[in-house]
């Protein structure tokens, strides 16, 4: 077992959480310095904006990481549940972010 394989089954939840605290953050300070009221586009504002290229961003990681981890170089089993953590990763970032596109942010 290789440690490099092992590092592999928390890899996805880490850019889970990198993405929770991320886009937090962001949310945060957007609000702060009023970024809900700089429209970019019609029904964009740099807020949104900023939130869904984080999350792009995280899931981007995410996805690479899933694609990565599908061919096992090593040892197939912990390679394989390194596959499924990171695809059950991007799934949770999925459901846990989706909010970013719709809600309102700064109520």
């Amino acid at each position: 077992m290789s440690g490099r394989a092992l590092l592999g089954l928390g890899a996805g939840f880490a850019v889970w959480a990198s993405a929770f605290v991320a886009l937090y953050a962001m949310l945060s300070v957007g609000c702060r310095f009023g970024w809900e009221g700089v429209e970019l586009l019609p029904g964009l504002s740099a807020q949104r904006a900023q939130l869904i290229l984080l999350l792009a961003l995280h899931l981007g990681v995410g996805a690479v990481l899933a694609v990565r981890f599908r061919v096992p170089p090593h040892g197939p089993f912990l390679w394989r549940l390194s596959y499924l953590a990171a695809v059950a990763a991007l799934a949770a970032s999925l459901f846990t972010f989706a909010g970013v596109l719709v809600l309102s942010s700064c109520a």
